[in-house]
């Protein structure tokens, strides 16, 4: 709009500008906008007043109209992304910075915003590089940039620099943040005692803090204790009545342990609360679908999708699948498992790489076939190993065993993993670095090993403390190293229905894990992982027994004989009660705790002939590995 500014539309924007009030030029906004006669700098004067006040969307629209007027002015890119990033666009944030030169780039105040922009628009590798620019120029001790930083690192895979940052956070006098950060991170790397310690020591100083209480009940429930993790999440409740968060997590639990009406009854209150709480909508959901109504649990899957929350897409869209599959339309089931895992593997951060996992499996394999190093004497002769690709019954088999009055079992705990990143702070290469360690090297992992294990626990008088960790069959070599006493049962199941229960599971994603996203992929990581096993097994003779699903689930009572005949303990009627000790266990750490706390079910034998039309290739693919372990004769 060309010509002279109105009269009353200039005393407004004056009297605003000098009275530092944005109220009088409200009524003009729309002709200041379009009139070419207001100067950019008295736009941005104006934003910078109303975001002065919270009115960041009029700040917003008057910002984008004074860059227009001074494209490429730093000071107005700078504090439109500072609007942006307070209006929950962070994208749009970062991609008002990118274009800024070097030198402002560099400006502290800058770095800083820009790894808060690139941190929440998951950019998480720009982040990092922002923090540490901001690090190396000595402004990067603000607790709250610590914590944000701390965050970004552990996003990255760099736990080890994130528990430092966090550590300082919380030193420094960070708030909650920091704290259920850090005890996050130390859930993560399986340290579970030093999470609930530090949430203990904060929680004595703030009893009233509801947020600390959740992050409470969420490390209890990791490490496998429920009784106190519904403990803790009702003192969240009590502290924060109307907290949506809290009200969900009871319902998670409870539907983790088989306890539906409680589940469906405080999944329905979060929702009361917080109508958009889209994690207990997915516990209804799967309450609906266990209860044998996935009609009702799709109805209520798809009209969430449509409301398309990101955070949760693709646990709605497995929901959904797991639903549609319930109902016998295998179809649509199998399009949804598809989309549910593309969209896992685009969100996913830091980025995922089964071809990493490939390698290691292949540079095990050859180590086994050079001939791989065992230790000597019998050390770990009271550790059973449960392994077995993931989806092959080993949780089942936990469960029966965990039911014996000397067996204590240990779900799905990466004891091994830790094992393995020592070695890696030790300064090894694993695998190729096995046959070089000492004995005093080899004593500190077994140290290390033991001290973790006891955190987890709590039964005196055993004889077998199990570690069931399915991928652990890859590590036989390492374990066997340390623990040349350890026995192993090998779970199997139909190579087919295996790789297609992986491909339609919600696994947290790691690169061996990002495999499951295709079914070829997992088919890949199927085969050499089975190869790396038997490479080992043929070149040393190895403690183990192999149990077939299909076995167990025909006869229960012979292959639990079986089982404690190899281990020398008498058969016990209990093991058979798998399921009600299941449920008396509180929450299970594993996938399948929806299917150990109901008894025997036959549902699931067979599975991938539903599939016939996307499984044939990936059952020719698998030819080998069905006759090796005895199921080609059952197909003919």
């Amino acid at each position: 709009m060309a010509g002279p500014l109105p009269p009353k539309a200039r005393t407004a924007l004056e009297k605003s500008l000098s009275s530092g009030d944005p109220a009088p030029a409200r009524p003009v906004h729309d002709l200041l906008l379009k009139h070419r006669a207001v100067p950019g700098a008295a736009l941005f004067r104006l934003a910078m007043l109303e975001a002065g006040t919270g009115g960041f969307a009029a700040a917003d629209r008057l910002l984008s109209a004074a860059a227009r007027r001074q494209p490429g002015d730093p000071q107005i890119l700078v504090n439109h992304a500072q609007v942006r990033l307070a209006l929950d666009d962070p994208d749009g944030a970062y991609r008002l910075l990118s274009p800024l030169p070097a030198q402002v780039r560099a400006n502290p105040a800058v770095l800083r915003l820009t790894g808060d922009a690139a941190l929440s628009s998951d950019r998480i590798e720009e982040a990092v590089a922002a923090y540490d620019r901001l690090a190396g120029q000595g402004a990067g001790g603000d607790p709250a940039v610590l914590t944000n930083h701390g965050t970004a690192l552990r996003r990255l895979g760099r736990f080890e620099a994130a528990v430092g940052k966090l550590v300082r956070a919380v030193e420094t006098g960070a708030g909650s943040e920091a704290v259920v950060g850090l005890a996050g991170l130390y859930g993560q790397l399986d340290q579970h005692d030093r999470a609930v310690g530090l949430l203990a020591d904060h929680l004595a100083r703030h009893p009233l803090d509801s947020v600390l209480w959740r992050q409470m009940a969420a490390s209890h429930r990791a490490a496998g204790d429920g009784t106190r993790a519904r403990a803790a999440v009702e003192r969240a409740v009590l502290a924060a009545p109307g907290q949506a968060s809290a009200l969900t997590l009871i319902a998670e639990i409870a539907e983790n342990a088989a306890d539906l009406d409680r589940a469906e009854r405080w999944a329905r209150r979060a929702l009361a609360v917080a109508p958009d709480t889209a994690a207990a909508a997915l516990v209804r959901a799967a309450v609906a679908r266990r209860r044998g109504d996935p009609e009702a649990a799709l109805a209520l899957v798809d009209a969430w999708l449509a409301r398309s929350p990101a955070g949760v897409r693709h646990l709605l869209l497995f929901e959904r699948a797991r639903s549609l599959e319930a109902a016998r339309r295998t179809d649509a089931a199998f399009a949804a498992f598809t989309d549910a895992n593309d969209q896992q593997m685009a969100t996913a951060r830091p980025r995922r790489d089964p071809a990493r996992a490939l390698a290691q499996l292949a540079a095990l394999t050859d180590l086994h076939r050079a001939g791989p190093p065992v230790g000597e004497g019998d050390a770990g002769s009271d550790l059973l190993f449960v392994v077995g690709f993931p989806r092959s019954g080993t949780t089942l088999l936990d469960q029966v065993l965990d039911a014996h009055s000397r067996i204590e079992v240990i779900e799905e705990r990466p004891l091994i993993a830790a094992m393995i990143a020592d070695l890696a702070l030790s300064g090894h290469h694993y695998p190729s670095d096995l046959p070089r360690l000492q004995h005093r090297e080899i004593e500190e992992l077994r140290e290390h090993y033991r001290s973790r294990l006891a955190r987890h626990t709590s039964r005196t008088g055993t004889r077998y403390t199990v570690d069931k960790m399915p991928l652990n069959m890859a590590h036989v070599a390492l374990i066997r190293r340390v623990f040349p006493g350890a026995r192993f049962i090998l779970a199997l199941r139909h190579p087919c229905d295996v790789v297609l229960s992986c491909f339609m599971q919600n696994f947290g994603l790691n690169d061996w894990m990002a495999a499951f996203a295709t079914l070829d992929g997992a088919a890949a990581l199927y085969r050499a992982t089975f190869a790396a096993w038997e490479s080992y097994v043929a070149a040393v003779e190895t403690p183990a027994i192999a149990v077939r699903y299909e076995d167990v689930v025909a006869d229960l009572e012979r292959e639990a004989r079986r089982i404690t005949g190899f281990l020398d303990l008498p058969f016990e009627p209990g093991m058979l009660a798998f399921h009600d000790h299941a449920r008396g266990r509180g929450v299970l750490a594993t996938p399948s705790a929806a299917q150990v706390t109901q008894p025997i079910y036959r549902t699931s034998l067979a599975r991938w002939r539903r599939y016939a039309s996307v499984m044939t290739p990936i059952a020719e693919e698998l030819s080998a590995e069905i006759q090796r372990y005895g199921y080609a004769e059952e197909e003919t």
